[in-house]
């Protein structure tokens, strides 16, 4: 390389010298920094959008113990009847008795129940009811649509708030 250097002419060696110095901090910024600039950016969003959700979260479990403590409150249990019953009975008040086909004890605090032929839309209202005012909890759920227009098949265990 030496060699190769020393066959060349001043006005060469001044033009490569040149572009050397051009080259080498450009080299420096193409590989080093501007590879680091884009990754601390990419980072500054990242952790920007991290703390965003963590805010919407600590905003939502601060919403949610606010429900559980007023739920807690407004719903008073099973009122001291068993789960069967209070799911037989808030079914058949919920205009869902036509559609109930089956309600067998599942555990001690739990019970599965099918229905079928019956509205979603009061499906959803009732397991709401049931959750709202007896604290009951739908614990496993399988619809299945039927041929009618919003009508289908639920399956659903059911968990009673004292387990």
């Amino acid at each position: 390389m030496k060699e190769w250097w020393t066959t060349l002419g001043t006005r060469e060696r001044l033009i490569l010298g040149g572009g050397a110095l051009l080259l080498v901090p450009l080299l420096l910024w193409a590989l080093v920094w501007q590879p680091l600039a884009s990754g601390v950016h990419t980072l500054e969003t990242d952790v920007a959008a991290q703390r965003e959700a963590l805010q919407w979260m600590r905003n939502a479990a601060a919403e949610l113990q606010q429900l559980r403590g007023s739920s807690a409150q407004s719903s008073a249990g099973l009122g001291g009847r068993s789960l069967l019953a209070v799911v037989d009975q808030s079914a058949r008040a919920a205009g869902l008795g036509n559609g109930l086909k089956r309600i067998e004890p599942d555990s001690a605090t739990a019970v599965r129940a099918r229905l079928e032929g019956v509205a979603f839309d009061a499906v959803v209202k009732w397991l709401d009811e049931l959750s709202r005012q007896f604290g009951v909890l739908a614990t496993l759920v399988t619809v299945e649509r039927t041929p009618g227009t919003g009508q289908v098949n639920v399956r659903l265990t059911l968990q009673s708030p004292e387990s």
